[in-house]
């Protein structure tokens, strides 16, 4: 029998308003803070523990914590996870949040980013990545291949010094790997793309990290609003002048490569679904 090595802690708050997604939201949210313990100045379970404490004071959710292994319990999206990362080395962590709203987002990041400033660091093997999707599929297909548009225009992708070895910005497609070419040369610390569809209507956002990322909560909160407001454009079909040209540009561009960039291009939309 495989031992459980979780361990739940409580929630000891009540209702906190901005954090709880209700019916009427259409969109809920994620998020997932990698950093390192400084172990040159804290005991690594010492450390985890006062997180841990500190973070109850600003939660209304469970805190799953475990040092060898992902939590399972089944309800671990709802709460505040620490765990270890693996594509960090032994004294690199990972908190994710619960699901939450909009505000909830920015509740996490103006609280956990100051302790991982207090226990931690950041170095360009670490990351946040952002979760977006909407509450109900309602035979939604998200238009991945115009969300990725939008959000090179508005230079999201390009806004943070690449982590050619941890996110591959997306928009390399053509002049790089594919994705199902970065999966199979992907090692522990593998290439993967900054901006992922993880189902019909789910995006991952890869694309904020590096040193000191945790430094820079601002800009990582308006970068946030941006991606939301991407998504919303892009699942309400708004601005639709906006988006054809978006798509438009972006065909000119593709005309004015080689045939084979353009036959490795066909493959990549072909293997991701980037175009329905």
């Amino acid at each position: 029998m495989v031992q459980n090595t979780t361990k739940r802690y409580r929630a000891v708050k009540s209702n906190i308003e901005t954090l709880k997604i209700s019916d009427n939201d259409l969109y809920q949210f994620g998020c997932e803070f990698e950093f390192y313990i400084d172990t040159a100045k804290y005991n690594l379970q010492d450390a985890i523990k006062e997180i841990r404490i500190k973070i109850a004071n600003f939660t209304d959710a469970d805190i799953l914590v475990d040092l060898a292994t992902l939590p399972t319990d089944a309800d671990k999206n709802h709460c505040v996870q620490i765990k270890p990362d693996q594509s960090l080395d032994d004294n690199g962590i990972e908190i994710s949040i619960p699901i939450t709203t909009k505000d909830g987002v920015k509740h996490y990041i103006n609280n956990i980013l100051p302790l991982i400033e207090e226990y931690g660091y950041t170095n360009e093997d670490t990351g946040l990545h952002f979760h977006i999707s909407t509450l109900k599929q309602d035979g939604i297909n998200f238009n991945f291949y115009l969300y990725m548009l939008m959000c090179h225009d508005k230079n999201l992708l390009s806004s943070w010094l690449p982590r050619s070895g941890y996110s591959q910005n997306v928009m390399d497609i053509l002049s790089k790997n594919t994705k199902v070419k970065s999966r199979e040369i992907k090692n522990k610390k593998g290439t993967i793309w900054n901006l992922e569809k993880i189902g019909v209507n789910h995006i991952e956002i890869k694309a904020i990290g590096g040193m000191d990322y945790h430094k820079e909560i601002d800009k990582i909160v308006n970068e946030f609003d941006m991606y939301v407001e991407c998504f919303n454009m892009v699942i309400k079909d708004k601005n639709s002048q906006y988006r054809q040209k978006l798509i438009n540009d972006h065909k000119i561009l593709i005309s004015s490569v080689s045939q084979s960039v353009k036959e490795e291009f066909s493959k990549v939309v072909d293997e991701a679904g980037l175009i329905e």
